[in-house]
């Protein structure tokens, strides 16, 4: 009973707070056309923000291959797509501005590279390379791989609206990584980009706080130095040799260390492998074309959203802002001194 008088007294209350201004009717049909343009900008805007990065990231890969010992990757400048890309349900919003079928069409071409001097656009449809067929993404991954690397040039046979047609598009050697928006609801809005040694990472949130394609490229080229370093399988075998002092202890004493072990031996060299990115990152910029200059500074408004890294805590995985500040303006200056006394962009190992 007193529950009902109680539940009674809220609702009494709440009828009193009730809107009190008159409104335009808003019909169903408007609602539903207005969500459909609002789903058509958040669609558009996903893919435009994969070419920002295709675009900041292929003179990147260009550059970086100074730095890669390992075999290049041969790269026309496009980038593909395909249905399977997308969610059926997305598809007819999508394909009013891009032709997308089961078979690769192209999604982006890249002015600095041969598929644009030799005349390749936006949704020409691949069928054929060095005259083998082409049904999927795949099928270009692997002939483009079985390429020689003395190879100059490529033929590519497309479909541009009906008309069948033939290029001959040189080729340029790039590092072999990809890159990707990650937008994933576990991780929000976080400004956060990383790697798995293969793939570049990329949330939406960090598009958002980054001002220009030059404060991308700075953050490009750190996930790529980490790849060409191949700090994510360095961390893998330290974190796999402490699993096994982890095992050894369980079973000569019985005691489980949780892992601890392990974990403790994936952060050796962390801060190490940090330092190493931001320092060859920064020449890879450079190298690319872009001005380092204000790189310091970048990192330092990126600091300023992780307050917390300006102390020096144990065990953290990055160096602190201070110190990573420091390294960066002087790698800078290294950078400019080389320049102006007209050395080659190289690093050096250590001894």
């Amino acid at each position: 009973m007193k529950s009902m008088i109680k539940l009674l007294v809220i609702v009494l209350i709440l009828s009193g707070c009730t809107p009190v201004l008159k409104q335009p009717q808003l019909p169903k049909e408007e609602i539903e056309t207005e969500r459909e343009k609002q789903i058509e900008i958040a669609l558009n805007t996903q893919i435009e923000r994969q070419i920002r990065l295709y675009k900041t990231g292929l003179p990147l890969l260009k550059g970086a291959v100074n730095f890669y010992q390992k075999k290049p990757f041969l790269s026309s400048g496009i980038v593909v797509h395909s249905s399977k890309n997308y969610k059926k349900e997305d598809l007819p919003i999508l394909t009013k501005k891009y032709r997308i079928e089961d078979f690769p069409t192209i999604l982006y071409v890249h002015p600095d590279f041969g598929a644009y001097s030799a005349g390749l656009k936006v949704n020409d449809r691949i069928i054929e390379i060095n005259k083998r067929k082409v049904k999927n993404e795949e099928d270009i991954s692997k002939i483009m791989n079985e390429i020689g690397e003395k190879e100059e040039k490529v033929e590519f046979v497309i479909d541009r609206n009906g008309e069948i047609l033939s290029f001959n598009v040189p080729l340029t050697k790039i590092c072999p990584f990809s890159f990707v928006l990650y937008s994933d609801p576990q991780i929000g809005d976080s400004i956060n980009a990383f790697t798995d040694g293969k793939t570049i990472y990329v949330t939406p949130g960090l598009l958002r706080f980054i001002q220009s394609d030059t404060e991308l490229a700075f953050v490009l080229s750190h996930e790529i130095a980490h790849a060409i370093l191949e700090h994510v399988q360095k961390t893998l075998g330290n974190r796999i040799l402490g699993t096994i002092v982890d095992i050894a202890i369980i079973v000569a004493t019985g005691v489980n260390t949780q892992g601890v072990f392990g974990n403790l031996a994936s952060l050796v060299f962390s801060k190490e492998f940090e330092k190493e990115a931001d320092y060859l990152g920064t020449y890879i910029a450079a190298v690319s074309g872009y001005d380092v200059s204000d790189a310091p500074n970048f990192w330092r408004k990126m600091a300023a959203e992780y307050p917390g890294s300006t102390k020096d805590v144990f065990l953290a995985t990055h160096p602190s802002s201070p110190e990573r500040y420091i390294l960066i303006e002087k790698t800078v200056k290294e950078i400019k001194e080389k320049i102006e006394k007209g050395l080659p962009l190289k690093v050096e190992l250590k001894k």
